[in-house]
């Protein structure tokens, strides 16, 4: 036994915290298998998971300090698997609802017959811009994060991958192809607020007296994709709401705490 503890070591290392950590980034892999389907509902799967590993990434934290850890490397296994749930998933998710293989290629300059043929598609072009931008912006940040440059204790600086991840699905559940909608107003919109991962402007953390209010944002989130799924027209009424919630905590909380409001 003790011998098979040496061969497996690093298993025999793994806390509580790594085992909320490895349940989300399993989470998020299992999205990005839903969203390989290539069909309505599959996508509906997908964007109900995200929330989900939102909510189970804000435990390891609370977990590691209550139980302790075997290691010093919890913090890498954590961005790792926000690589992965809020990087490289909500990326290939909008390529995947606005990047439209019908259209053409974003961008083509040479033919079948290798001859020279400039063409592009701009509203392809805007789709996998963005997508690439959120995988890009993504991974700087939890590379940031990683060696603790990504604010003080009580607030994030810069809109938080999770956040942003966040704002995709409240979005696209709504405006997507799911729902027969193509415009490339949204990717471009998504590929923009995606810039915010990268600014200093100050987010909530899931802590005290914002824990139980992004807790129920989250909550009405994945009631409302929940409905969206089973095709209740309820899900149109949540909608708003779950929207308001979001923009509550992208526009109207880094604009308190800017101001101190809650010093």
């Amino acid at each position: 036994m003790n011998k098979l503890k040496q061969i497996f070591k690093p298993l025999t290392l793994i806390s509580y915290a790594d085992m909320a950590t490895l349940i989300s980034a399993s989470l998020g892999f299992l999205a990005i298998t839903y969203m390989i389907d290539g069909n309505e509902k599959s996508y509906i799967v997908a964007m109900l998971i995200l929330p989900f590993c939102a909510i189970i990434d804000g435990m390891d934290g609370a977990l590691a300090r209550k139980f302790g850890t075997k290691h010093n490397y919890g913090k890498y296994l954590d961005s790792i698997s926000d690589s992965i749930c809020f990087g490289i998933a909500p990326s290939i998710l909008v390529y995947s609802l606005y990047y439209n293989l019908e259209r053409g290629p974003a961008l083509d300059i040479i033919d079948d017959d290798f001859n020279i043929n400039f063409r592009y598609n701009i509203d392809n072009m805007i789709a996998i811009s963005s997508a690439l931008l959120i995988a890009i912006l993504s991974i700087i940040r939890l590379a940031n994060f990683t060696i603790g440059d990504q604010g003080d204790n009580e607030y994030f600086s810069g809109l938080p991958s999770p956040g942003l991840t966040m704002f995709i699905v409240v979005i696209s559940i709504k405006y997507s192809i799911i729902n027969d909608f193509s415009n490339s107003m949204i990717p471009l919109v998504i590929g923009l607020v995606s810039l915010l991962t990268a600014s200093t402007i100050p987010y909530a953390k899931a802590r005290k007296q914002f824990k139980f209010p992004i807790l129920f944002g989250l909550i009405v989130l994945i009631i409302t994709i929940i409905f969206r799924y089973l095709e209740y027209a309820l899900w149109l009424t949540l909608w708003p709401l779950a929207f308001a919630l979001y923009l509550v905590y992208f526009l109207l909380l880094p604009t308190l705490i800017s101001n101190n409001y809650f010093d």
